[in-house]
Protein backbone atom coordinates (compact mmCIF):
# COMPACT_ATOMS: atom_id res chain seq x y z
CA UNK A 1 0.00 0.00 0.00
CA UNK A 2 0.96 3.45 -1.06
CA UNK A 3 -0.07 6.37 1.37
CA UNK A 4 0.32 10.15 0.87
CA UNK A 5 -0.43 12.48 3.61
CA UNK A 6 -0.83 16.70 3.88
CA UNK A 7 -2.08 19.21 5.93
CA UNK A 8 -2.96 22.32 5.61
CA UNK A 9 0.25 25.18 6.89
CA UNK A 10 -0.06 28.31 7.44
CA UNK A 11 1.31 30.23 3.89
CA UNK A 12 -0.69 30.37 1.04
CA UNK A 13 1.66 28.52 -0.58
CA UNK A 14 1.71 25.74 2.10
CA UNK A 15 -2.17 25.10 2.41
CA UNK A 16 -2.02 21.95 0.50
CA UNK A 17 1.39 20.50 0.14
CA UNK A 18 2.15 17.00 0.92
CA UNK A 19 4.34 15.73 3.37
CA UNK A 20 7.30 13.42 1.98
CA UNK A 21 6.54 13.12 -1.40
CA UNK A 22 3.28 12.80 -3.33
CA UNK A 23 0.93 10.52 -5.59
CA UNK A 24 1.21 11.00 -9.72
CA UNK A 25 -1.81 12.43 -10.09
CA UNK A 26 -4.34 13.81 -8.79
CA UNK A 27 -7.26 11.03 -9.58
CA UNK A 28 -9.77 12.58 -6.84
CA UNK A 29 -9.97 15.94 -8.73
CA UNK A 30 -13.00 13.69 -11.25
CA UNK A 31 -14.82 14.01 -8.52
CA UNK A 32 -14.79 17.88 -7.95
CA UNK A 33 -18.61 18.48 -8.86
CA UNK A 34 -19.65 15.79 -5.94
CA UNK A 35 -17.19 16.83 -3.34
CA UNK A 36 -15.78 19.93 -2.05
CA UNK A 37 -12.13 18.85 -1.44
CA UNK A 38 -11.57 21.93 0.76
CA UNK A 39 -13.93 20.63 3.06
CA UNK A 40 -15.15 17.04 4.06
CA UNK A 41 -15.08 14.18 1.66
CA UNK A 42 -14.36 10.49 0.41
CA UNK A 43 -13.53 8.49 -2.67
CA UNK A 44 -12.79 5.12 -3.04
CA UNK A 45 -12.45 3.22 -6.02
CA UNK A 46 -11.51 -0.39 -7.54
CA UNK A 47 -11.23 -1.70 -10.17
CA UNK A 48 -8.80 -4.89 -12.06
CA UNK A 49 -7.28 -5.72 -8.34
CA UNK A 50 -6.29 -2.31 -6.79
CA UNK A 51 -8.38 0.21 -5.03
CA UNK A 52 -7.77 3.98 -4.13
CA UNK A 53 -8.55 5.96 -1.79
CA UNK A 54 -9.12 10.01 -1.06
CA UNK A 55 -10.15 10.99 2.40
CA UNK A 56 -10.56 14.88 3.54
CA UNK A 57 -10.27 15.94 6.10
CA UNK A 58 -9.25 14.29 8.94
CA UNK A 59 -9.01 16.93 11.93
CA UNK A 60 -5.64 17.52 13.98
CA UNK A 61 -7.05 19.67 17.16
CA UNK A 62 -4.67 22.34 15.58
CA UNK A 63 -5.41 25.74 14.44
CA UNK A 64 -3.18 28.49 11.89
CA UNK A 65 -2.42 31.86 13.04
CA UNK A 66 -5.77 32.97 11.39
CA UNK A 67 -7.71 30.67 13.77
CA UNK A 68 -8.79 27.95 10.97
CA UNK A 69 -8.31 24.12 11.74
CA UNK A 70 -5.57 22.17 9.73
CA UNK A 71 -6.62 19.00 9.41
CA UNK A 72 -5.12 15.87 7.25
CA UNK A 73 -5.96 14.65 3.97
CA UNK A 74 -5.14 11.05 3.09
CA UNK A 75 -4.47 9.66 -0.87
CA UNK A 76 -3.63 5.99 -0.63
CA UNK A 77 -3.79 3.18 -3.20
CA UNK A 78 -3.40 -0.67 -2.64
CA UNK A 79 -4.28 -3.80 -3.50
CA UNK A 80 -7.47 -5.70 -3.50
CA UNK A 81 -7.68 -8.23 -0.59
CA UNK A 82 -5.73 -8.62 2.22
CA UNK A 83 -3.21 -7.47 3.55
CA UNK A 84 -4.33 -3.67 2.49
CA UNK A 85 -8.05 -3.62 2.70
CA UNK A 86 -7.44 -5.23 6.72
CA UNK A 87 -5.35 -2.37 7.31
CA UNK A 88 -6.88 0.54 5.76
CA UNK A 89 -11.09 -0.32 6.79
CA UNK A 90 -10.37 0.43 10.47
CA UNK A 91 -9.81 4.22 8.70
CA UNK A 92 -12.71 4.26 6.74
CA UNK A 93 -14.68 3.12 9.71
CA UNK A 94 -13.40 5.38 11.84
CA UNK A 95 -13.63 9.00 9.82
CA UNK A 96 -17.43 7.27 9.05
CA UNK A 97 -17.71 7.92 12.85
CA UNK A 98 -15.94 10.62 14.25
CA UNK A 99 -16.18 12.87 11.31
CA UNK A 100 -19.10 12.62 9.12
CA UNK A 101 -21.17 10.84 12.17
CA UNK A 102 -21.12 11.87 15.66
CA UNK A 103 -19.07 9.63 17.46
CA UNK A 104 -17.59 11.10 20.56
CA UNK A 105 -14.73 9.61 20.73
CA UNK A 106 -11.33 11.16 18.96
CA UNK A 107 -9.23 8.05 18.06
CA UNK A 108 -8.61 9.42 14.79
CA UNK A 109 -7.43 12.52 15.78
CA UNK A 110 -5.06 11.88 18.58
CA UNK A 111 -3.83 8.74 16.53
CA UNK A 112 -2.57 11.40 13.41
CA UNK A 113 -2.07 14.01 14.95
CA UNK A 114 0.50 12.05 17.37
CA UNK A 115 2.13 10.48 14.71
CA UNK A 116 2.67 13.54 12.92
CA UNK A 117 3.51 16.09 15.31
CA UNK A 118 4.40 20.45 14.17
CA UNK A 119 8.07 19.57 14.21
CA UNK A 120 7.55 16.45 11.63
CA UNK A 121 5.37 18.42 9.36
CA UNK A 122 7.48 21.14 9.26
CA UNK A 123 10.08 18.58 8.26
CA UNK A 124 8.36 17.14 5.21
CA UNK A 125 6.09 19.39 3.87
CA UNK A 126 7.20 19.67 0.51
CA UNK A 127 10.67 17.63 0.52
CA UNK A 128 10.22 14.55 -1.97
CA UNK A 129 13.68 13.30 -1.04
CA UNK A 130 14.32 8.92 -0.33
CA UNK A 131 14.88 10.13 3.40
CA UNK A 132 11.93 12.60 4.02
CA UNK A 133 9.60 9.80 2.11
CA UNK A 134 10.61 6.88 4.42
CA UNK A 135 9.70 9.03 7.46
CA UNK A 136 6.40 9.96 5.80
CA UNK A 137 6.09 5.44 4.98
CA UNK A 138 6.83 4.81 8.68
CA UNK A 139 4.72 7.63 10.54
CA UNK A 140 1.50 6.59 8.53
CA UNK A 141 2.46 2.68 9.14
CA UNK A 142 2.26 3.53 13.12
CA UNK A 143 -1.03 5.53 13.06
CA UNK A 144 -2.45 2.55 11.04
CA UNK A 145 -1.24 0.28 13.48
CA UNK A 146 -2.54 2.20 15.85
CA UNK A 147 -6.12 1.89 14.96
CA UNK A 148 -6.14 -1.71 15.29
CA UNK A 149 -8.06 -4.18 13.02
CA UNK A 150 -11.29 -3.74 11.77
CA UNK A 151 -14.02 -6.44 12.77
CA UNK A 152 -15.38 -9.01 9.91
CA UNK A 153 -18.01 -7.41 8.10
CA UNK A 154 -21.37 -8.96 6.57
CA UNK A 155 -21.22 -10.17 3.13
CA UNK A 156 -23.83 -8.03 2.13
CA UNK A 157 -25.91 -7.62 -1.55
CA UNK A 158 -23.98 -5.63 -3.73
CA UNK A 159 -26.18 -2.99 -5.78
CA UNK A 160 -25.72 -1.58 -9.01
CA UNK A 161 -26.49 2.01 -7.25
CA UNK A 162 -27.17 3.13 -3.53
CA UNK A 163 -27.59 5.73 -1.84
CA UNK A 164 -27.91 7.02 1.51
CA UNK A 165 -28.09 9.56 4.24
CA UNK A 166 -24.80 10.95 5.94
CA UNK A 167 -26.99 11.38 9.11
CA UNK A 168 -28.24 7.88 9.52
CA UNK A 169 -26.50 5.36 11.72
CA UNK A 170 -27.41 2.12 9.40
CA UNK A 171 -26.78 4.24 5.90
CA UNK A 172 -23.17 5.01 7.44
CA UNK A 173 -22.91 1.15 8.40
CA UNK A 174 -23.98 0.12 5.11
CA UNK A 175 -21.80 2.38 2.85
CA UNK A 176 -18.94 0.58 4.73
CA UNK A 177 -20.03 -2.30 4.14
CA UNK A 178 -20.01 -1.61 0.33
CA UNK A 179 -16.56 0.58 0.59
CA UNK A 180 -15.28 -3.45 1.94
CA UNK A 181 -16.59 -5.18 -1.03
CA UNK A 182 -14.69 -2.56 -3.10
CA UNK A 183 -11.32 -2.75 -0.91
CA UNK A 184 -11.53 -6.83 -0.82
CA UNK A 185 -12.23 -6.99 -4.83
CA UNK A 186 -15.41 -8.53 -4.66
CA UNK A 187 -16.89 -5.86 -7.08
CA UNK A 188 -15.25 -2.88 -9.13
CA UNK A 189 -17.19 0.70 -8.59
CA UNK A 190 -16.95 3.72 -7.08
CA UNK A 191 -17.81 4.93 -3.17
CA UNK A 192 -18.33 8.91 -2.44
CA UNK A 193 -19.19 10.82 0.32
CA UNK A 194 -20.14 13.67 -0.96
CA UNK A 195 -20.51 17.47 0.74
CA UNK A 196 -22.11 18.79 -2.61
CA UNK A 197 -24.90 16.34 -3.35
CA UNK A 198 -27.76 16.60 -0.97
CA UNK A 199 -31.33 14.27 -0.70
CA UNK A 200 -32.95 16.67 -3.28
CA UNK A 201 -30.55 15.77 -5.97
CA UNK A 202 -30.86 12.07 -5.31
CA UNK A 203 -34.60 11.99 -5.36
CA UNK A 204 -37.91 13.73 -6.69
CA UNK A 205 -38.08 13.53 -10.17
CA UNK A 206 -34.79 13.58 -10.79
CA UNK A 207 -33.73 9.79 -12.86
CA UNK A 208 -31.84 9.04 -13.15
CA UNK A 209 -30.34 11.74 -11.19
CA UNK A 210 -27.48 13.93 -12.11
CA UNK A 211 -25.03 12.57 -9.05
CA UNK A 212 -26.06 9.02 -10.39
CA UNK A 213 -25.41 10.07 -13.84
CA UNK A 214 -22.31 11.42 -13.37
CA UNK A 215 -20.39 8.77 -11.18
CA UNK A 216 -21.61 6.14 -14.63
CA UNK A 217 -20.63 8.45 -16.65
CA UNK A 218 -17.04 8.29 -15.14
CA UNK A 219 -17.37 4.50 -13.92
CA UNK A 220 -19.49 3.00 -17.00
CA UNK A 221 -20.78 -0.52 -16.21
CA UNK A 222 -19.41 -0.70 -12.27
CA UNK A 223 -21.20 -0.29 -9.03
CA UNK A 224 -21.95 3.09 -8.00
CA UNK A 225 -22.75 4.04 -4.11
CA UNK A 226 -23.44 7.74 -2.34
CA UNK A 227 -23.47 8.99 1.00
CA UNK A 228 -25.54 12.05 0.99
CA UNK A 229 -26.73 15.34 3.15
CA UNK A 230 -30.10 15.65 4.19
CA UNK A 231 -32.57 17.41 2.75
CA UNK A 232 -31.53 20.29 0.47
CA UNK A 233 -29.15 23.28 0.67
CA UNK A 234 -31.64 25.58 0.92
CA UNK A 235 -33.52 23.82 3.57
CA UNK A 236 -33.16 25.02 7.01
CA UNK A 237 -35.13 22.02 8.87
CA UNK A 238 -33.77 19.08 6.79
CA UNK A 239 -36.13 15.73 6.24
CA UNK A 240 -34.85 12.63 7.84
CA UNK A 241 -36.07 9.55 6.06
CA UNK A 242 -35.06 6.57 7.95
CA UNK A 243 -34.34 3.34 6.28
CA UNK A 244 -32.05 2.11 3.37
CA UNK A 245 -32.19 3.77 0.35
CA UNK A 246 -31.91 1.78 -3.10
CA UNK A 247 -31.56 2.62 -6.72
CA UNK A 248 -32.80 0.37 -9.87
CA UNK A 249 -30.58 0.12 -12.60
CA UNK A 250 -31.92 2.64 -14.26
CA UNK A 251 -31.17 5.38 -11.56
CA UNK A 252 -35.09 5.23 -10.31
CA UNK A 253 -35.39 5.30 -6.31
CA UNK A 254 -37.10 2.50 -5.06
CA UNK A 255 -41.18 3.76 -3.98
CA UNK A 256 -42.24 4.28 -0.29
CA UNK A 257 -40.55 7.35 0.94
CA UNK A 258 -42.33 9.86 2.38
CA UNK A 259 -40.74 13.39 3.63
CA UNK A 260 -41.19 13.73 7.58
CA UNK A 261 -43.05 16.23 9.57
CA UNK A 262 -41.22 19.67 10.21
CA UNK A 263 -40.04 19.58 13.59
CA UNK A 264 -41.82 20.81 16.34
CA UNK A 265 -40.58 24.15 18.26
CA UNK A 266 -38.72 25.44 15.00
CA UNK A 267 -39.32 28.80 13.60
CA UNK A 268 -41.20 27.57 10.21
CA UNK A 269 -44.66 28.12 10.80
CA UNK A 270 -46.95 29.61 8.25
CA UNK A 271 -47.44 33.02 7.89
CA UNK A 272 -50.81 34.90 9.67
CA UNK A 273 -52.90 35.74 6.94
CA UNK A 274 -53.46 39.40 8.91
CA UNK A 275 -49.49 39.74 8.43
CA UNK A 276 -49.96 39.05 4.40
CA UNK A 277 -52.33 42.00 4.46
CA UNK A 278 -50.40 44.15 6.28
CA UNK A 279 -47.05 43.50 4.58
CA UNK A 280 -49.41 44.32 1.18
CA UNK A 281 -50.97 47.66 2.42
CA UNK A 282 -47.18 48.70 3.35
CA UNK A 283 -45.77 48.02 0.22
CA UNK A 284 -48.63 49.73 -1.45
CA UNK A 285 -48.06 53.30 0.84
CA UNK A 286 -43.68 52.76 -0.20
CA UNK A 287 -44.77 52.84 -3.47
CA UNK A 288 -47.46 56.09 -3.51
CA UNK A 289 -44.63 57.97 -1.46
CA UNK A 290 -42.16 57.37 -4.25
CA UNK A 291 -44.40 58.52 -7.04
CA UNK A 292 -45.05 61.83 -5.06
CA UNK A 293 -41.42 62.21 -4.05
CA UNK A 294 -40.28 62.25 -7.54
CA UNK A 295 -43.60 64.01 -8.95
CA UNK A 296 -42.46 66.94 -6.34
CA UNK A 297 -38.71 66.71 -7.15
CA UNK A 298 -40.17 67.36 -11.29
CA UNK A 299 -42.25 70.33 -10.74
CA UNK A 300 -39.36 71.84 -8.58
CA UNK A 301 -37.06 71.43 -11.40
CA UNK A 302 -39.75 72.67 -13.88
CA UNK A 303 -40.25 75.51 -11.93
CA UNK A 304 -36.86 76.36 -11.62
CA UNK A 305 -36.66 76.21 -15.24
CA UNK A 306 -39.22 78.58 -15.86
CA UNK A 307 -38.10 81.28 -13.28
CA UNK A 308 -34.57 81.32 -15.18
CA UNK A 309 -36.26 81.91 -18.46
CA UNK A 310 -38.05 84.68 -16.82
CA UNK A 311 -34.74 86.49 -15.43
CA UNK A 312 -33.01 85.71 -18.90
CA UNK A 313 -35.91 87.64 -21.23
CA UNK A 314 -36.09 90.65 -18.57
CA UNK A 315 -31.78 91.25 -18.98
CA UNK A 316 -32.43 91.05 -22.58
Amino acid sequence: MRAYVKMRGEGVNEEYDFLGGEPEADWWSEFSGLVNWNGMGLAVTARTGEWRIYLASIPSGRRDTRGRSREFTLALTGSCGPPDASEVLPLVGLWLDEVVGTAGSTRLRTTFSDAFPDDAITRLRGRHTPSHQQERVQRFAEALRKLGPEPGLPDSEAPGTWWGLQEDDSDRHTFLDQVARLLLGKQDGVAIVGDLVYEVHVTGNRAPSAPVRALRDLWPGTASMLLVRSGSPQQMFPKSIPGRHLLSSAGEVVPGKAPAAPREGTNATPQEPGRKRHTKKRALTDQFLRRATWSCAGLAVLFSGVLIVLVLTMLL
